[in-house]
């Protein structure tokens, strides 16, 4: 295959992708985001979190808190 025919695949591709996605959702774009890609629901159908992403959100938090404990305390 020449360069420009893997080019002009991988933008036929991104459009088909495109099209099909313009229906979606916002709040199914944010659950797909925060599901467990392994397991995405439990037994009884219940969302899964990614630990991946409660992982990055106790990080946030503690550095958010973490500044406001410094910059708001008077020395």
């Amino acid at each position: 295959m020449k360069n420009r025919e893997q080019v002009s695949e991988v933008v036929m591709r991104l459009h088909r992708y495109r099209a099909t996605d313009r229906e979606e959702r916002l709040s199914t774009t944010l659950r797909r985001w925060i599901e467990d890609p392994l397991r995405p629901t439990t037994d009884k159908g219940a969302l899964r979190i990614n630990p991946v992403f409660v992982l990055l959100m106790l990080l946030a938090l503690l550095a958010i808190g973490t500044f406001l404990v410094f910059s708001l305390v008077q020395l």
